[in-house]
């Protein structure tokens, strides 16, 4: 019975000592601070980007392109 306490008691000393193989110090992490709100509210019905606006294919019937 004694000897189950001490392995317990051993083990239980040991798993921190092991603490999950990270290695060097410890420290708390530098988190940025966060994004400050816009002043003015998005605008309403315009699309941000814009798009561009895309022609037609040139037709076969451009005098230009004629040899």
């Amino acid at each position: 019975m004694i000897a189950i306490l001490y392995r317990t008691l051993g083990i239980a000393i040991l798993i921190p000592l092991i603490g999950c193989g990270v290695r060097g110090p410890l420290y708390m992490p530098n988190v940025p601070p966060a994004p400050t709100a816009p002043t003015e509210p998005e605008p309403k019905g315009k699309l941000y980007p814009p798009q561009t606006t895309t022609t037609a294919p040139a037709s076969n019937n451009n005098p230009s392109s004629a040899n």
